[in-house]
């Protein structure tokens, strides 16, 4: 995944991010010329994982962002970097938990947490 990529806003190039990695974790140094006043954050998706990166900082005339994530959150692959509403929500599904069935989604439990529902126990999965 190291490199040099373009920062996305829809389909057009806003800026760059460079993507190293040292020991077990990825450094994003990014740099992205924004217009508007709305606050936008920055996200990597990389496979089926996608990962917030936060929010870019105003620094030299440019916004800039720094950021380590470790290397374990990522599928291998070529990274997608976008620019996205700060009040943008992740698309989420509740999968209810039910000790009589099995449960269908194992492999995407990476990006799930737990939540109680009224009387119902499931797993909310980020997507």
């Amino acid at each position: 995944m190291e490199g040099i990529y373009p920062i996305l806003h829809g389909d057009q190039p806003v800026g760059q991010a460079r993507v190293t990695r040292r020991g077990l974790y990825y450094h994003f140094l990014c740099r992205l010329q924004m217009t508007g006043k709305a606050i936008c954050r920055l996200e990597v998706t990389c496979g089926d994982i996608t990962e917030n990166l936060g929010i870019p900082v105003p620094e030299g005339g440019a916004f800039v962002l720094n950021k380590a994530l470790p290397v374990s959150r990522f599928e291998a692959g070529k990274p997608t970097i976008r620019v996205v509403p700060k009040h943008s929500e992740l698309r989420e599904t509740f999968v209810p938990i039910s000790p009589e069935e099995p449960f269908a989604y194992l492999s995407r439990l990476k990006n799930a947490y737990l939540q109680h529902r009224g009387q119902q126990i499931g797993i909310v999965i980020r997507e």
